[in-house]
C-alpha cells in the first residue's frame, strides 16, 4: 500500500525544482528517460536530502513560484489518491467506502463481511454519536450495503473541527502525536491500529480466524 507520507513526499520533490529554479522564466521537467530510469526510492532519499531545509527553501520563494508549487502539488495529488485506493482491496460488491475528511478508515475483511472502523485525527470529533458504534460493515448481512449513520452508501463518518474527543470510542481517535497520514507512512503505526480493531472485534464476538490479511488497509480522508 502506498503510504499516505509517501504521497507527500513524492509531491514535494516533483515540485522541489520550482524552489530550486525560477519558474517564472524557465519552466524545465525531467525527460522520459530520466523518468523511467527514476524509482520511488530515489524520489524519497532526494527529499530526505532536503527535508530539513525545506521550510527555508520555501520561504525564499517568490510568488510565481509558491503558486505554480500550489498547483503542482495538487496536481499530483489527483494521480496518487486513486494509485493509493487501488492498494486497498474491496470485497465485492460492497461500494468502496469513503474515508472521513481529517481521519481515516480501518479496515478488515473476515468471513465475507468488511469491517470498517471510522477514526479522527487530533481537533476532529464525529459529527454524530457514536461511542457505541465502533465500526460499521458490509457483507451477506447487510445485503451487501453499508450500515451508516449517513445518507448515501460510501461515507461511513464525517470528522468535525473539535476542541474535545467525546462521541466515539477511545479507540476510535489517532494518537495525538500522530495523524492518518502518519500513520500509513509508517508500516507498525499501521499494524498496531490493525491489530487494537482486530481485538475490538474479537471482544465483540467477530472470529478473525477466517480474515484475509491481504485486505487489510488503513486509508485516509482529504
Amino acid at each position: 500500500m502506498f503510504g499516505s507520507c509517501l504521497l507527500w513526499k513524492t509531491m514535494f520533490v516533483l515540485s522541489l525544482a520550482v524552489l530550486l529554479a525560477d519558474f517564472t522564466k524557465i519552466r524545465t521537467f525531467a525527460g522520459r528517460s530520466e523518468c523511467k530510469s527514476t524509482t520511488i526510492d530515489d524520489v524519497n532519499g532526494f527529499l530526505k536530502k532536503f527535508s530539513k531545509c525545506m521550510p527555508e527553501i520555501i520561504a525564499k520563494g517568490e510568488k510565481a513560484s509558491i503558486n505554480f508549487l500550489a498547483w503542482t502539488l495538487q496536481e499530483t495529488l489527483d494521480v496518487l489518491r486513486p494509485v493509493q485506493e487501488q492498494f486497498c482491496k474491496q470485497l465485492p460488491p460492497c461500494p468502496r467506502p469513503a474515508a472521513p475528511k481529517n481521519g481515516g478508515l480501518v479496515c478488515v475483511t473476515i468471513d465475507n463481511t468488511q469491517y470498517c472502523k471510522p477514526m479522527c485525527n487530533k481537533g476532529y470529533d464525529f459529527q454524530f454519536l457514536r461511542s457505541s458504534r465502533l465500526y460499521e460493515e458490509c457483507g451477506n448481512a447487510t445485503g451487501f450495503s453499508w450500515t451508516t449513520q449517513l445518507v448515501g452508501e460510501e461515507a461511513l463518518a464525517v470528522c468535525s473541527p473539535s476542541e474535545v474527543a467525546i462521541s466515539g470510542a477511545k479507540s476510535a481517535y489517532f494518537p495525538s502525536n500522530s495523524t492518518c497520514v502518519h500513520t500509513v507512512a509508517f508500516p507498525e503505526a499501521q499494524a498496531e491500529q490493525l491489530n487494537i480493531f482486530l481485538r475490538e472485534l474479537a471482544e465483540r464476538g467477530v472470529d478473525g480466524s477466517s480474515r484475509d490479511p491481504g485486505a487489510d488497509c488503513v486509508t485516509c480522508g482529504y
